[in-house]
């Protein structure tokens, strides 16, 4: 998983989160809460999803339909890039599409290297700009 903490990044219906592992995420018809998901199948506070330290997971609070995870219905379970969870129905319910978040590509707190003068333009006469070597100290 890396040395930082794994963002997951979640699509549903359109919409996409990139998750903080510092806080929890509250899925249901509840308009209050981070994803509402306006499906009938959907509890009002369905499930939370939550990173504790470790991974992330998925929690169903006693919704009616259920919280499915690669087709099985669960309370409790560890999700990640890739996992297939459905709300309320195991094949046709509303699905979230889980990956990873590009932590690692052009992240940086700042230039990974300080700027540069330009090169030198090449001398009259057609010779490439580097020809000289630089002056000894």
């Amino acid at each position: 998983m890396g040395r930082g903490v794994p963002e997951l990044v979640l699509e549903l219906n359109g919409r996409t989160w990139t998750l903080d592992p510092s806080r929890s995420y509250t899925l249901g018809r509840d308009p209050q809460g981070d994803m509402t998901i306006d499906d009938a199948r959907v509890s009002w506070r369905h499930a939370t999803i939550s990173w504790n330290g470790r991974s992330w997971f998925i929690e169903d609070h006693g919704s009616t339909n259920g919280t499915y995870v690669h087709g099985q219905r669960v309370q409790q379970v560890e999700i990640a890039a890739g996992s297939a969870v459905n709300l309320g129905n195991a094949t046709d319910g509303p699905r979230l599409s889980l990956s990873a978040a590009d932590v690692y590509s052009g992240r940086a707190a700042g230039p990974a290297q300080p700027q540069q003068a330009p090169p030198q333009q090449p001398q009259q006469g057609g010779g490439p700009g580097w020809q000289q070597p630089a002056p000894q100290q």
